[in-house]
């Protein structure tokens, strides 16, 4: 069988059970898998292969360049490959290429880096004006966008997939329905960002509870691009560096513990498969508090 057909197999198994990011990044690595590779026989594909592809898949172009990516991104592409393996292993009864025998890539966590409070001020002001002090058209979109991340701890993606149906405004909630791994799981605003979210949705009376909460310019889904974007600018007008969206679940996660809340509940609301996860941000406020003391 040939290495396409068997993803078209594999495709046919898996994907209800992902979300659109994560088949995204699959059907992209299984793809140029194809390209590097040829679509040869799955059962002809060796470990050396596998090796030979990662090392391929080290670089890749934008468009117009070539650019490195991090381990940590490699490191997500053999878990597909992996993940592919153990689902041919399963369907075709052939030997598994990867596990015990091509080592994932390494990679170090990158460091939890909260916001401080001056900068949670400097970013919400930011999003009111322009760098000349001109008031911003989209002003209350923004302000919305950045306390609902500082209020949910969402990852970039989770909030661009977030529907109109989505928000429970009676309970003050976002029903994440495609979360990582596909898990599904609801989340809780503040009374602020309740009035931001009123304010913003005054400005789109008519919309179907199908449309995308938020919206660009243009009036598409913002995706995960127009939000890294959006959210780096208004961090230069506020001087706040790195204002990337896991700053704001960093610091949605650190402010909860420190006011008291429950490892075990965090670990719900970031939608994290493992504990371990979770206990990065447990192990970053005991040493600040030790530091502090």
């Amino acid at each position: 069988m040939k290495i396409s057909d068997a993803v078209t197999g594999f495709w046919l198994t898996k994907r209800l059970n992902m979300s659109k990011a994560t088949q995204a990044k699959y059907d992209h690595v299984y793809r140029r898998m194809v390209e590097v590779l040829g679509d040869k026989d799955i059962e002809q594909v060796t470990s050396a292969d596998i090796r030979r592809f990662l090392d391929a898949l080290r670089t890749q172009h934008d468009g117009t360049e070539r650019k490195q990516l991090s381990k940590r991104t490699l490191h997500d592409y053999w878990a597909c490959l992996s993940s592919f393996w153990t689902w041919a292993e399963q369907e075709l009864e052939i030997a598994h290429v990867i596990r015990g025998k091509v080592k994932a890539p390494e990679y170090k966590e990158s460091p939890i880096d909260p916001f401080t409070n001056d900068e949670v001020r400097r970013i919400v002001e930011a999003c009111a004006e322009t760098a000349d002090k001109r008031s911003r058209k989209t002003a209350v979109r923004d302000k919305a966008i950045v306390l609902t991340l500082l209020d949910s701890g969402l990852r970039a993606a989770g909030l661009c997939d977030l529907t109109i149906e989505d928000y429970d405004s009676g309970r003050g909630r976002l029903h994440v329905k495609h979360g990582k791994g596909d898990k599904e799981r609801f989340v809780t605003i503040g009374q602020r960002t309740q009035k931001m979210l009123w304010r913003y949705f005054a400005s789109r009376s008519g919309a179907k509870p199908t449309e995308p909460l938020f919206i660009s310019g243009s009036g598409r889904k913002l995706d995960k691009m127009n939000l890294t974007h959006l959210l780096i600018r208004i961090g230069e007008r506020g001087n706040v560096q790195s204002a990337h969206a896991h700053r704001f679940r960093y610091t949605f996660a650190i402010e909860f513990l420190r006011n008291g809340g429950n490892v075990f509940v965090l670990k719900e609301l970031l939608g994290h498969e493992k504990l371990e996860q979770t206990m990065r941000y447990v192990k970053f406020v005991e040493s600040d508090i030790s530091e502090s003391a």
